[in-house]
């Protein structure tokens, strides 16, 4: 559909008249902002599996030549650094301007809170810190709670109040 085709219900007041774009996510549903959002979501993340991978091949390089250099001194330093890649990733590029990972950036997607405003660098590093941990605890069934809502959230969606978006294209 295009982007301005499509009903929206409106789930709050009716004060705020300025369009689509200024309307918070809890407060409007509009079905075009989530359409195949669950299987966006999973392709963002096998792109962002990639790009992580890449980056903890060059770290690794970087960390056995420094840990050479240092007689092994640093060792322990540079393993926690590599365990912490992936939270670094997500809280960077999720905190910083485009509010997405790069995955969610080609799939056209992006994280909003439910109140309308823009994730900071807090929020997306607990957002990506309880997906990680949920994730390890529940082997991925954690993630099936976005299948019972129509906004695909999932749990630590829910935990940390927020809510993955499409992004329309521009012309």
């Amino acid at each position: 559909m295009n982007k301005n085709e499509g009903p929206l219900i409106e789930l709050g007041s009716l004060e705020n008249k300025g369009g689509r774009a200024s309307k918070p996510a809890g407060e409007t549903f509009n079905p075009d902002d989530y359409e195949s959002i669950r299987l966006r979501r999973i392709f963002a993340y096998i792109i962002d599996v990639i790009c992580i991978a890449v980056i903890t091949v060059i770290a690794t390089f970087a960390a056995a030549l420094l840990g050479a250099i240092t007689f092994g001194v640093l060792t322990p330093l540079l393993i926690v650094i590599l365990a912490v890649i992936p939270l670094a990733y997500n809280t960077l590029l999720v905190g910083g301007g485009g509010h997405a990972t790069l995955g969610m950036r080609f799939m056209n997607m992006r994280m909003e809170l439910m109140n309308g405003g823009a994730p900071d660098y807090v929020i997306a590093f607990i957002h990506a810190a309880l997906f990680y941990f949920s994730v390890a605890v529940t082997s991925w069934l954690i993630l099936l709670v976005s299948l019972f809502n129509a906004r695909g959230r999932c749990l630590h969606d829910y935990l940390v109040d927020t809510v993955i978006r499409r992004v329309p294209l521009r012309s």
